[in-house]
């Protein structure tokens, strides 16, 4: 991503926001980053994995939105196309980043160079005094409610793999016309160690909030289906004909 910076009303009090700059991120996606607390409503459509980052080593919460990279299923006549809408949809193109300030907190921050700004049309982010528009307040109340939902999720999944819960798993794709892609780097729950765990485990658990996301997680991956469904919608010259999950 490019490098971030901070917003301002004195540089950018003349900037506007396209209506639809998420549905313009948004398309080119084929894994979305959702919170735990959004995972039961992303199952309405979804495959939820948990996948760990490259860069900084910690396991992330995703859903599938395609069986490949660059497109999005869910998006359809440039709009969006499913039930369930995550939480970073309606934040983009703003991020939280660290303050400049010695008060080390955060700040809202932007790549000005995104195509989705502009000087001429779109969603003024400043009112003419300078104060933050009403889309930018709710914008701000979005990404200070990311903080917090981030916590939640890693110590969701720092449980989860401390518990070691967390399974390895491909997507073989299978192709009508014989070809075959394998998605990797996917990692799902562990059914049979999570049926292994005992009372006072699974109690804990309950307490903390996290069997309903689990079995939640677990019930996702019937939404394979949903996916091969709107794929061979869509990409009728290269139909699916079955995903199988395979250990790693």
């Amino acid at each position: 991503m490019t490098e971030l910076i901070e917003l301002s009303n004195s540089k950018h009090g003349k900037l506007k926001v396209a209506e639809n700059a998420a549905v313009t991120f948004i398309q080119h996606q084929h894994m979305l980053k959702v919170h735990v607390k959004e995972i039961t409503q992303a199952i309405s459509g979804f495959p939820v994995f948990i996948v760990k980052n490259s860069q900084t080593g910690m396991w992330n919460l995703s859903a599938l939105a395609s069986f490949n990279m660059g497109k999005n299923l869910f998006v359809h006549n440039d709009k969006w196309d499913a039930i369930f809408t995550p939480a970073s949809m309606h934040s983009y193109p703003f991020y939280l980043m660290n303050s400049a300030g010695e008060n080390k907190g955060y700040t809202i921050g932007i790549a000005p160079s995104d195509p989705v700004f502009s000087t001429v049309k779109g969603l003024d982010i400043f009112e003419s005094t300078g104060k933050a528009s009403l889309m930018l307040s709710r914008i701000k109340t979005l990404l200070e409610a990311d903080i917090k939902n981030d916590r939640q999720s890693y110590l969701f999944t720092d449980k989860l793999a401390s518990m070691q819960l967390i399974k390895s798993i491909n997507l073989i794709v299978q192709y009508k016309d014989g070809a075959e892609q394998t998605l990797t780097g996917m990692n799902t729950i562990d059914e049979a160690k999570l049926q292994q765990l005992s009372n006072d485990e699974l109690a804990e658990l309950n307490k903390l909030g996290y069997l309903m996301p689990i079995h939640a997680m677990l019930m996702s991956i019937f939404q394979l289906n949903n996916l091969i469904r709107k794929h061979n919608h869509i990409e009728n010259n290269k139909l699916i004909s079955q995903v199988k999950l395979a250990l790693e």
